[in-house]
């Protein structure tokens, strides 16, 4: 991956959880959702028609290989020749954007799990390496951990902490196996987390608040080998499972950050916890807005000294925030590649709305699960932002020339 030139993005939305859920019996995988299935090649032009360098984009690894010895890539094998060769938009692939196969027993849990992830991703390398020059072996391992292995909503439906650290953990020794077969094939990792956490000033909250930050952040940790910042949550961890072993195991095996992937969505990405009268804890979204986008930058290139890009943001719903967010943000991102700062790309994420994950879990249908991010509604309407990000680039492009 080039790093001497600023990279505007976007994505379409690829969460892929193909389990029935036990209530509900509803899937959620966002491309059968959205439609994106039968209009790719149309949405393909959309993203095209911005201006950007690069789209973010998945592969559905439940669809490519349906049973384990059997594997199908008739989709994949229009849909990415023609972003990559027939459009000349480049590709940062999401190899895992969380589900795994049906056939997978215990999903994240099954014993072979990391061998199983590491060999679909060899497959992927094998026949399509000539197109794909970045990756991202497992999009947001901290949100995959959360939702199916504390909230129980995704398989493996586990539920506290003890869960969260039985998934993070497979998840991770799968992610270290793909990133150093992506490595050794010349592909970037571009390595994706959230960049969030909780605040509090209260202080009997205060370790909750350290907890559900580091929890976001210790991706990059586990990458670089060096797991010695997580020092304060050692009693935390090896409370919930995580062993001498397991230390021993992920210190020994750190792959580098070859680029970090940073989501940031400044309406929830942190939150504010406090206590009630009654003192009851009380949770409400922590709106943040372009300086601590910058901050959290800074913090991240102190720590871990490698090149960054804004992999994820946008705003849901209020549109005359999205367009000052758009704005903003990426005339802020830009000045700091600019300044010097290694950030080297900016994503809107997603540029076609998406429906809520609660569809899955809740009741009622798709439509009353709507969640406008994009530029582009279910429908493909052009609505809010696609002009104006038109505008951005173009208006970047031609300054650097």
């Amino acid at each position: 991956m080039k790093t001497d030139q600023f990279l505007w993005c976007c994505g379409i939305e690829d969460t892929f959880i193909a389990d029935p859920h036990p209530h509900t019996g509803k899937t959620l995988d966002e491309y059968e959702l959205t439609g994106h299935y039968q209009s790719w090649k149309a949405d393909f032009a959309k993203v095209k028609s911005l201006g950007v360098d690069a789209l973010r984009w998945g592969i559905p690894w439940y669809k490519v290989q349906p049973e384990e010895d059997r594997w199908d890539w008739s989709w994949t094998d229009q849909a990415i020749p023609y972003l990559v060769e027939e459009l000349k938009v480049d590709l940062i692939l999401d190899l895992m954007h969380y589900g795994t196969p049906l056939w997978m027993e215990g999903s994240f849990l099954h014993p072979d799990y990391p061998q199983y992830v590491e060999a679909y991703t060899a497959k992927v390398i094998e026949r399509y390496g000539n197109l794909i020059h970045m990756a991202t072996p497992f999009n947001e391992p901290h949100t995959a951990a959360e939702f199916a292995g504390r909230r129980a909503q995704w398989p493996p439906y586990l539920s506290d902490y003890d869960g969260y650290l039985a998934v993070y953990k497979a998840i991770m020794k799968g992610t270290l196996r793909q990133t150093a077969l992506l490595q050794a094939s010349g592909c970037t990792c571009v390595q994706v987390e959230c960049s969030g956490g909780t605040v509090t000033e209260e202080p009997r909250l205060s370790e909750t608040a350290l907890i559900e930050t580091t929890v976001q952040s210790m991706f990059f940790d586990f990458l670089t080998g060096d797991l010695s910042p997580l020092e304060p949550l050692y009693p935390f961890l090896k409370e919930h499972g995580f062993t001498s072993s397991d230390f021993s195991y992920f210190s020994q095996r750190g792959t580098g950050i070859d680029v970090m992937g940073v989501n940031f969505y400044p309406q929830f990405s942190f939150q504010h916890i406090g206590l009630d009268r009654e003192g009851k804890e009380v949770r409400k979204n922590h709106q943040l807005w372009t300086e601590d986008l910058i901050r959290t930058l800074h913090s991240r290139y102190e720590r871990y000294h490698c090149p960054m890009m804004v992999t994820e943001t946008s705003v849901r719903d209020d549109l005359v925030m999205k367009e000052k967010w758009l704005g903003e943000a990426s005339q802020a991102v830009l000045a700091e590649y600019a300044s010097g700062l290694p950030v080297v790309g900016f994503t809107w994420f997603p540029v076609i709305d998406m429906y809520d994950w609660e569809y899955r879990v809740g009741e009622g249908t798709k439509d009353q699960f709507k969640a406008r991010f994009g530029f582009w509604d279910q429908e493909r309407n052009e609505y809010c932002g696609a002009s104006q990000y038109r505008k951005i680039i173009a208006g970047a492009k031609e300054s650097r020339r």
